[in-house]
Parts: C-alpha cells; sequence; structure tokens
C-alpha cells in the first residue's frame, strides 16, 4: 500500500502526467485521506525515512494532520484515546531519535520541519495539559541532549514548534470561533501557570549560548522570532528585565542577527500595557542613545527594521501625550522622551527609500493628528513641538520632489506610480500641518515656488516642484479644507496666491519645454481663473499659450489631449475675460477641428456597434475644442454678423462630410463611427453656444435647424446603428435651448424613429429625453401632439421589455430595475408638468388602466422606499384621472 500512495503522490505532482491518470491518482489520494486507517498508513510511511521521497512524506503527514483536526472539531470518523497515545509515541519516538545529537541521518529539509512543527502543534491541542502536562518538558529535554540546550536539531524543531503553536493559539489576524477562542484561552492559562518561567528562561539560555556561534545563526533568529511572537500574550516582566533586555540590544551589535532583533524589539514595544508601565518600558530601553549608535544607512533592510522599531515607539509615546486623565509628571517624561525621538522619525522620513520612508508614515500622521487635537483644545504650539512641525514639513517638500534618478513619464512607468502613490500620501501630511499653523505653511510653500520661479533654475524637477506646491497652495485655499481659514481662504493666504501666479505667469518657465512643466501650469491657469478677473491683461498671453504647442498643438499626445479639455475649461471660466478674439482663437486652433474616425481593431464592423465602441479616448477630447469653439463664438463682445460667420466656419465642414458620408455606398462601422462624431461634434458644438451667454439670434437659429434636419437624414440612412441614435438623442438635446419651439416638429420625426428602433437598454436614456422636452416644453400644443402619437407604443415597449424574464442575469435584472426608475420618473415628469390629459385622450385612454396596474405592481414589489413613495403618488394620481376620464 505505501508503494501505491508514493506512486500515486508523485503521478500528482508531476507537471507531464497524463491528466486522466493524474486525476485517478489524486482521487486516489483522496480516497486514503478519508478512509479510516489512512491516518495509520501515512504515519507509517513518514517513520519509513531512508525510503520514501519528501514529496511523500509531506504527503503522509497532512493526512495525519486531517486525523488530528476531525478529532479537533469532532467531526466525522474520530481518533480514539488508543489511537492518539500510539501517535504520540511514534512521533515522539522518531523526533528522540531523528533530532539527537548523534543522529547519523540527514536532518530533515525546511519545510519538513515546519509540517512535522504543525503537526505536532495539532497532537498538543489535543492533549496539553491533560493527557501530556509535560509537553515543554520533553522538547527541552530533546534540545539538552548532549548538554543544556546544546543540540542544534533539537533546539531548530522546538523553536518551530513553539512558532507553530503561536499561530494556533494567539495569532490575532485569524478569525476563530468562540468555542475555539476558548479553548486556546485555556491551553494559554496552562502554559502560563505551568511552563512559561521555564520557557523563557530556556530562550535566555539559546540567546547566550548560541549568538556568538557560527552555526547559531538560525537558531538565534528562530528564538528571536518566538521571543517577539509570544510576548504578546504572555507576563511582559518574564522579558523585560536589565538582564534580558541586554542580550537583545547586544544582539543589535551582530551584523547577521540584528535586523531581527530589531523586530523583537518592536514586538515587545508593542505589547499593550497601561500607559505608565509603556513609558518605564520604553524608557527602560533608553533608545534614543541605542538608535543613535546604530549603523543606519548602511544596510537598506536594517534601515528599514529600525525605522519600524521607531515608528512603534513614538506611535506609543503619542498616544499616552494624548489621554486626556494624565499625570503631568508622566506628561512631561514623555513629552521630553518624544521630542528626543521624533527627529529619528523624521530623519527616517527624508530616507531615499520610500519603503524606509513609509515606515514612520503612521507616526508622522499621528503626531500631526495630535497637533491639531491640541489647537483645538486652545493649547498654544510650544516652541520645541513648532521646531518638530517645521522639521516635518520641509522634510515633506523635499520627498515630494522627482529624485535625479526619475523621469517624468505622466504614469507609464511602475517605478514612478509608485513615487505618485507616496507623493499623495506625503500631501495629506502637507496639508495637516496648513491646519495646524497655516503661517508656516504659507511661509515654506510660497518661498519654494518662488525659488523655483527663479530664472536661474533649469532643472524641471525644481520646477515640477515648485508648480506641484502652488497647486498644494491654491487646492488648500479654494477647498477650505487644508487651512483652518474658512471660505476663500485669508487676505494674507489670497495675496500670496496671487503673488506666486502672477510671478508665474511672468516667468519664462515654459521655455524648458518640459511636458509635466506645461501640464501644471496649465492645470493652475484653470484652478486659478478667478485670478484672471483682477489681471485681465494676462488672458491674451494665457490663450497663446493654449493654442500653441505647449498646449492644444503639443506633440506629447497625452498632454495634448488634456489641454484641449483644460483650454475648454479655461474658456467657459473666463468667457467674460475674452473680449473680440474668437477669430484669432478659432484660426489657431482649426486645424484641430476635423474628424476622422478610425475603427477601434477589436470592432467587427457589425450593424449593432454601440457607443462604448468608438474610439473615443481621443474624440472625447476633441469634442471640448468645438464646446469651447461654440463658447468663443458666443460672448457678448462678439458682433452677430462675425459670430454667424465663424459659426458657419465650423459647421460647413461637418454638413459636407455628412453629406459626402451619406451620398456614398453603405460602408459598415468606418462610415457609421465617421456620422457619429459628426453629429456629437455638432450638438457639443450647439452646448458651447448656448453657454457663451449671447442671445441667439435668428440667423443661428436657421444654422442649427438645419443641423437638425441633417441629423434626421443621418439617422433615416442609418437608424440600424446604436451609436446614431445615441448622438442624435444627444445632439437634440443639446439644441433644444437653442431652438426651443421650433424644433418641435423635428423632435417629432427624431422620436418616432427613435421609439422604433430602440433596445431595451435604451429606453432609460430615451425616457429622459422625453422628460426633458416634456419639462422644457409644458404648456406647448406641439408636445402634447407628440406624446399623444408617441405614448402608447412607447408604454407598450416598456411593458413588452419588462415583461420578458431576466434568465438570472445580475445585469439583466440590474436593466430592468434601471426601466422601471425611468418608466416611474416620466409618469412622475408627466404629471408634474400638467400633461396628464395625453393619458386620457382617445388615443391613449385604452392604455391608462394598464399603466394604473404596472405602476401599483412596481410599486408594491419594490424594495426601495424613494421608489415606493413615489410610486404611491403616481397610482393615487392616476386615479384622479380615471375618474375625470
Amino acid at each position: 500500500m505505501e508503494d501505491q500512495i508514493e506512486q500515486a503522490v508523485e503521478i500528482a505532482l508531476s507537471s507531464n502526467s497524463d491528466p486522466v491518470i493524474k486525476q485517478q491518482a489524486m482521487s486516489f489520494c483522496n480516497q486514503i485521506k478519508e478512509s479510516e486507517d489512512g491516518w495509520q498508513i501515512c504515519l507509517s510511511l513518514f517513520l519509513n525515512d531512508g525510503k520514501r521521497s519528501p514529496a511523500v512524506r509531506f504527503f503522509a503527514l497532512q493526512v495525519v494532520d486531517d486525523a488530528l483536526v476531525k478529532r479537533l472539531n469532532g467531526s466525522g470518523k474520530q481518533l480514539d484515546s488508543a489511537s492518539l497515545l500510539y501517535i504520540k509515541e511514534s512521533l515522539l519516538s522518531y523526533i528522540q531519535r531523528e533530532y539527537a545529537p548523534q543522529s547519523t541521518t540527514d536532518v530533515d529539509a525546511v519545510f519538513m520541519q515546519n509540517k512535522l512543527a504543525q503537526t505536532i502543534t495539532l497532537f498538543f491541542l489535543l492533549s496539553y495539559p491533560d493527557t501530556w502536562p509535560s509537553f515543554f518538558d520533553d522538547l527541552l529535554a530533546l534540545s539538552s541532549m548532549g548538554g543544556p540546550l546544546s543540540n542544534a536539531r533539537g533546539l531548530q524543531l522546538l523553536l518551530r514548534i513553539l512558532v507553530a503553536q503561536h499561530e494556533e493559539i494567539a495569532d490575532t489576524l485569524i478569525l476563530r470561533s468562540s468555542e475555539v477562542t476558548r479553548r486556546n484561552t485555556i491551553i494559554k492559562d496552562a502554559i502560563r501557570v505551568r511552563d512559561m518561567a521555564r520557557l523563557a528562561s530556556a530562550w535566555m539560555e539559546i540567546l547566550v549560548r548560541w549568538t556568538s556561534r557560527d552555526d547559531g545563526y538560525l537558531i538565534v533568529e528562530n528564538c528571536l522570532r518566538v521571543i517577539g511572537s509570544w510576548v504578546s500574550w504572555i507576563d511582559i516582566s518574564l522579558i523585560v528585565t536589565p538582564q534580558y533586555m541586554s542580550i537583545i540590544f547586544g544582539i543589535l551589535g551582530n551584523d547577521a542577527l540584528r535586523g531581527a532583533a530589531c523586530d523583537t524589539i518592536s514586538e515587545i514595544i508593542s505589547k499593550k500595557m497601561k500607559s505608565s508601565d509603556k513609558f518605564e518600558l520604553i524608557s527602560l530601553l533608553n533608545l534614543p542613545q541605542t538608535i543613535g549608535q546604530l549603523p543606519i544607512g548602511s544596510d537598506i533592510e536594517f534601515t528599514e527594521k529600525v525605522a519600524r522599531l521607531v515608528n512603534v515607539v513614538c506611535l506609543d509615546l503619542i498616544r499616552i501625550l494624548d489621554e486626556d486623565q494624565l499625570a503631568s509628571q508622566l506628561h512631561d517624561n514623555t513629552e521630553r522622551l518624544l521630542q528626543q525621538l521624533l527627529p529619528f522619525a523624521i530623519g527616517f522620513l527624508a530616507n531615499e527609500y520610500d519603503d524606509t520612508s513609509s515606515e514612520v508614515f503612521p507616526a508622522i500622521s499621528e503626531y500631526l493628528s495630535f497637533l491639531r487635537k491640541e489647537k483645538k483644545r486652545n493649547r498654544p504650539l510650544t516652541p520645541d513641538r513648532h521646531s518638530i512641525l517645521t522639521s516635518i514639513l520641509n522634510t515633506v517638500i523635499l520627498k515630494l520632489k522627482y529624485d535625479a534618478s526619475m523621469d517624468w513619464t505622466n504614469g507609464a512607468d511602475d517605478s514612478e506610480n509608485d513615487f505618485l502613490e507616496v507623493r499623495g500620501r506625503l500631501r495629506l501630511f502637507q496639508d495637516a500641518v496648513a491646519g495646524i499653523d497655516e503661517n508656516l505653511f504659507m511661509d515654506s510653500l510660497s518661498s519654494v515656488v518662488i525659488n523655483s520661479l527663479n530664472d536661474e533654475k533649469r532643472d524641471w524637477r525644481d520646477i515640477e516642484l515648485g508648480l506641484f506646491e502652488l497647486g498644494a497652495y491654491s487646492d488648500g485655499l479654494r477647498n477650505a479644507a487644508a487651512l483652518p481659514t474658512k471660505g476663500q481662504g485669508s487676505p494674507k493666504a489670497v495675496e500670496i496666491l496671487n503673488t506666486m501666479l502672477l510671478k508665474m505667469t511672468n516667468s519664462n518657465v515654459l521655455s524648458i519645454g518640459h511636458p509635466s512643466i506645461n501640464l501644471h501650469y496649465m492645470e493652475l491657469v484653470v484652478k486659478n481663473s478667478k485670478f484672471f478677473e483682477t489681471h485681465p491683461q494676462i488672458v491674451p498671453q494665457i490663450l497663446d499659450m493654449f493654442v500653441s504647442n505647449i498646449g492644444v498643438h503639443s506633440s506629447y499626445v497625452q498632454v495634448q489631449v488634456r489641454a484641449w479639455y483644460l483650454f475648454y475649461r479655461f474658456i467657459k471660466l473666463c468667457k467674460n475675460l475674452m473680449g473680440d478674439i474668437a477669430e484669432t482663437a478659432l484660426n489657431a486652433i482649426g486645424d484641430l477641428l476635423v474628424i476622422d474616425a478610425e475603427v477601434p481593431q477589436k470592432n467587427d464592423g457589425d450593424s449593432d456597434m454601440s457607443a462604448d465602441g468608438t474610439d473615443s479616448g481621443t474624440f472625447d477630447g476633441r469634442l471640448y475644442l468645438f464646446e469651447a469653439s461654440g463658447i468663443l463664438i458666443s460672448v457678448e463682445a462678439v458682433p452677430d454678423e462675425k459670430q454667424l460667420h465663424l459659426l458657419k466656419h465650423v459647421v460647413s465642414p461637418i454638413f459636407s462630410d455628412m453629406e459626402s458620408c451619406l451620398s456614398r455606398p453603405t460602408e459598415g462601422a468606418q462610415q457609421a463611427l465617421q456620422i457619429h462624431h459628426d453629429i456629437m461634434a455638432i450638438g457639443t458644438f450647439a452646448r458651447g453656444i448656448n453657454d457663451g451667454g449671447k442671445a441667439i439670434t435668428d440667423p443661428v437659429r436657421e444654422q442649427f435647424l438645419l443641423a437638425s434636419r441633417a441629423i434626421l437624414v443621418s439617422l433615416e440612412t442609418l437608424s440600424g446603428m446604436e451609436i446614431i441614435r445615441e448622438a442624435s438623442r444627444f445632439a437634440f438635446a443639446r439644441m433644444v435651448p437653442i431652438l426651443g419651439p421650433q424644433i418641435l416638429p423635428e423632435i417629432a420625426v427624431l422620436v418616432s424613429r427613435l421609439l422604433s428602433e430602440s433596445s431595451a437598454s435604451e429606453l432609460i436614456d430615451f425616457m429622459s429625453f422625453l422628460g426633458q422636452l416634456i419639462h422644457n416644453f409644458k404648456g406647448q400644443s406641439g408636445i402634447l401632439e407628440m406624446l399623444d402619437q408617441l405614448l402608447t407604443p412607447l408604454l407598450s415597449r416598456v411593458f413588452y421589455s419588462l415583461s420578458i424574464s431576466a434568465n438570472g442575469s445580475t445585469d439583466e435584472e440590474i436593466q430592468q430595475s434601471d426601466i422601471k426608475k425611468a418608466y416611474l420618473n416620466f409618469m412622475m415628469g408627466l404629471l408634474n408638468n400638467g400633461m396628464e390629459a395625453v393619458l386620457a385622450s382617445d388615443r391613449n385612454r385604452q392604455i391608462l388602466e394598464s399603466v394604473i396596474q404596472s405602476v401599483a405592481h412596481y410599486t408594491s414589489t419594490s424594495s426601495d422606499a424613494a421608489i415606493k413613495k413615489m410610486g404611491s403618488s403616481i397610482y393615487n394620481r392616476l386615479q384622479a384621472v380615471m375618474k375625470i376620464m
């Protein structure tokens, strides 16, 4: 049988096995696990060391583990007392033989030792302290074969078992049932009473005996690991003694073991205890002097561990300080010790390696939070705290700068992405400083910004830092989130911001030609548009910048597309400052107002192409230019004649392109995508025209009336394309404010064509579109006539879509839920805008009863309180309509 098990395990683990045979082997292995005597066969197989492979012996222990777990959980066929005794004697005999110092066999591989430790730990949970009270004595005796704690093999196994025991009974990261927690508590209490003092003494002896030995590295490292884990739940006084801590601190001088010693000290300090006891512990360790003597910086990994230690200590000291009821002497002593340790934390914060810096982020964050609380308590910022705060801010500012070895890739490089993530966290520290000391924040950041904008600064990293900090300053001022002064900030803060913005716009930093500088510059211009209300003379200069190769004509695609949006935002925000410069601006961007659709490679050109299949990235950005153009030519300063001329300059090429596309034989996806883009451009341009502020003239309306008819021709030709239907609905919605009731005849044609082709998913947007029309044209005879013709076919489509089973599909269920909400919103809009007469018309009265029943059904079956409330209101009002029929 053992040979069969070995063969099955090897087949199951082999990547070259025939799949069918491999499955058979795995089934056989599972049968062994589930069989009543499988554990006996596998225990024998494991003990027969010399003849079996490590993989087979590992599997054998897994089977034994399964049997032990079943006994622990009280499930399945359980081991009886005789079987447990047999397992105990077999394992104990094995380790006494194989882990004795005189053993001539090769020691088990590390993974096998860990597995054996796990198996022994499971047995420990079943037997300690009742049936195996001498558990620790037996293992310590094994470790002392040949002399007190001198057996390396036995010690390694003992320490691995202790690690496994902690994971099973005390690891707080593992979720356990209440029953298992009670069992573990009983075991831990027994260990504390019966064996803990002896174990703690043995650990200290191991450290003393093995630290100086060449072959003692792993033993000491594992011993420190055990101390660091067990200390969380044992009596801390067993470890925190002058002799014990002197030994552990002494190991900090051992290059190979100092990292493990540092981790252990961190775990010791993390032990939960009363504030007074915690302070005594930290004071006893004399960490400021100890840390000051460590070779920080020469070993990156060790430096990171020391940073973690400093973070742990500072966090504890800050929490002690933050207690309300704290004796004055303890408060003063804690403050003094914290002031000694925080410079180390700030030093790690400044470390060139972000992993090291990040280790002290919690302590820095907690300290800044503490200082903000102190400010709210009306406690002044002491000179010592102000000094630390200044040091934190200066360090953060330096860390915010791009490293000399790093280039700007706009997120295309992983190392830059990591830096930007850290930068975001550092920015929060900077904002926190602003909430503690506004003057410090303002003075420090303005100094960085002004210095970075000096002509002699040519390194893009210095300039980028300055512009980044200018953005941070303006964000804090605008959002009133970082600064304590509400509203738009204090007069001094606003004055400093304006000074920095004026310095930026008068500088020549753009001449460096770096894309990150250009992006920051444009972002800052848009974010601080109010600045130009008091400096309108700078606006032409900014426009020249935007339309140059710095902005919308940048050779960096990512910068260019972002610039299109920022240009639009600047035009929208500063439209009243534009003056009569529309023609100049339009001529400058005219080469970009060109539509050339590209079908994504993934699209196969089928007729049901959706809007999601468009080349949306670049095209969506280009739409901002059309909207900006509409705003530019519709500001008050543009004469009517020039507005019409410029308007035709934009829309005439689009009309010609649509005509050209439609005159060609149907070409599938590319043709449809080009028409889609043309229609979207018209709609977006119309939104800009409406947003410019200038009164709409009849010649302008005439141009958009022509546009509406051109769209209808396109829709008639390509009505089977979802993207054409979506674009047409979009464009008409944007032209409604321009054309008013004049567009109603065209809308009637649009609606009838959309309804005949729209899919179930489009019904949601379609009803929302109709709701907008109802609101805009309430009281108009045209909208009543259109609704009278449309209502029955529309509601029939809605009821049909909702009658189709979702077939268990989550997406379909969500879609049906959204259709119900859209339907109820549509009915509410109809009633709120005085259009209930449409429901009682000769054409629609036959569907009114179905409407009432549907509203009642959807209301009663919905779990959404808002839907129930709205549905009830609609139902009552529909009943009133029924009564007057």
